[in-house]
This record gives C-alpha cells, sequence and structure tokens, in this order.
C-alpha cells in the first residue's frame, strides 16, 4: 500500500513540476499573440508547415519523429520513467506487456510456414495446394519485413549505446555510450515496440477486415511498454516509426512495379 501511495505520489509531482514548468511559456506565448503582427507571423509559420507536411510527407514525418524523440530524450523520458519505475510490478500494464512475443515472432511464423507447407505439399487438389501457399509466401513477406526490422533495429542499439530504463533504478545511469554490443542493455530503438508494428503492418496488409484491431492491439502493447518503463518514451515512438517505414521499405522490395516507384522519396 506504501509503494502504491509513493507511485501516486511521485508521478503527482512529476506532472505538477511539468505543469509550472509550461504554463509561463504558454502564459508568454499567448500575450505575445495578442500582438497582430506575431499573430500573422504565427499563421505564416503554420501555413508553411501544413503545406510541407502535405508535400512532402516522408521527409515531415522524418523530421516530427526526430524532433519529438529529441525534445523528449531532453525533457520526458527521464522523470517519466523514474515516475514509473516504482509502480507496482504485478499491475495490469505489466500483464499487457508480456503478451509481446517480441523475440518468438521469427519462431512463430518459421512454424507457420512449415505448417502451411505441409499442408500445400499433402494437399489432394488443386486449389487448397495454391490457398496454402499464397498463406505460405504471405507468412514469408511477414518474415522478411520481420527481419529488416530487426536489423535496423539492432544496428541503431549498437550505434546509439542507450542504457535501458532499468539502468536509471538500479544504477543511476541515464544517457548513451555510443558502439555499445551488448544490446540486451539498450534500449533505442525499443525492439518489442518495432516487433509489434511491423508484426501488425505486415499481418494487417493480408487480412485487412481485422487490421484495425490489429493497430489496437500493438498501440496497447506500446503504451504498456512505456507505462511499465520497459523503454523509454522516445524509444517506443522511434520502435514505431521503424516498424511502419520497414514495412513499406520491405512492400517495395517484393514490388513487381520497382522501377516506377522509388523507394527514397519525397
Amino acid at each position: 500500500m506504501a509503494k502504491k501511495t509513493d507511485y501516486f505520489e511521485k508521478t503527482k509531482t512529476f506532472l505538477n513540476i511539468r505543469a509550472q514548468k509550461i504554463r509561463p511559456v504558454l502564459n508568454r506565448l499567448f500575450q505575445a499573440l495578442k500582438e497582430q503582427k506575431l499573430k500573422e507571423r504565427f499563421l505564416s509559420v503554420k501555413e508553411m508547415i501544413v503545406s510541407f507536411t502535405v508535400k512532402q510527407p516522408k521527409t515531415a514525418a522524418f523530421i516530427y519523429v526526430c524532433l519529438f524523440c529529441s525534445f523528449s530524450i531532453g525533457c520526458l523520458d527521464k522523470p517519466f520513467a523514474a515516475s514509473r519505475l516504482i509502480a507496482p510490478a504485478d499491475g495490469f500494464w505489466h500483464y499487457v506487456a508480456e503478451l509481446n512475443p517480441a523475440g518468438w515472432w521469427f519462431l512463430i511464423f518459421m512454424l507457420l510456414w512449415l505448417v502451411y507447407m505441409a499442408v500445400a505439399g499433402l494437399s489432394l487438389t488443386t486449389d487448397v495446394f495454391e490457398k496454402n501457399l499464397i498463406k505460405a509466401r504471405a507468412v514469408l513477406f511477414i518474415l522478411l519485413a520481420l527481419s529488416l526490422s530487426s536489423f535496423v533495429t539492432l544496428f541503431l542499439n549498437i550505434l546509439t549505446g542507450r542504457y535501458p530504463p532499468e539502468f536509471l533504478d538500479t544504477m543511476n545511469l541515464y544517457g548513451f555510450s555510443a558502439m555499445r554490443f551488448r544490446v540486451s542493455e539498450t534500449s533505442f530503438p525499443s525492439f518489442d515496440v518495432q516487433s509489434i508494428w511491423i508484426v501488425a503492418m505486415a499481418a494487417g496488409s493480408y487480412l485487412p477486415r481485422v487490421k484495425r484491431w490489429f493497430f489496437l492491439i500493438a498501440g496497447i502493447i506500446t503504451l504498456s511498454q512505456i507505462l511499465t518503463a520497459a523503454c523509454f518514451i522516445s524509444d517506443a515512438v522511434m520502435g514505431t516509426y521503424i516498424g511502419i517505414v520497414m514495412y513499406h521499405a520491405t512492400k517495395w522490395i517484393v514490388s513487381e512495379n520497382r522501377e516506377n516507384s522509388p523507394l527514397i522519396s519525397l
């Protein structure tokens, strides 16, 4: 009971401190906007950002994700993770976080591919053979997407070498140590988050009727990773972004119209 009280008190203190810091900035901003010239400039900048986003959505998404991650690393990640590390270890979100197979996805889809290939090989009709072969190819696509996304995530984890939230609790370490090859002790981007999003995106492309449920599950598991301090906020955001981007990259790789649709475009 004492732990729960400490948890709520620390969360409340964190929110109050953030509110106290943000409130003066917002007040100054509102006062400045009362002046017509500044208001016109603000609207002009807003229109420019909207126009840039519409014309160059891929570039804009990359910039926005990087800007948010930079802001989160500097202002949000450490205090929020510290407030969550004292939360009860047997709470609802901890159970949700454990639902993500993470590294087991490879084994799951390999077994699924073998099942479809075995059923196709033992089928007595052409129709059953073709249906199971199509399913096996779909599973291979998911495996390819998962492999590419995991490789990119592994590379970034080694390159950035970010200490995971548990180091903040046990050794009071927060920050980055480039070129760390102990990937089990790194967290940027989140392996768990990128894996659930790449699977949700890839599987959803073959099951459009239920893809919204896949996205909902991926979103809930991502939230659970943040709320249980399994990763920082910026780790989850970048992991989500990589999962989505690598799905489209894999889709381009297997496309028969690659020459007419460049992979990297604005």
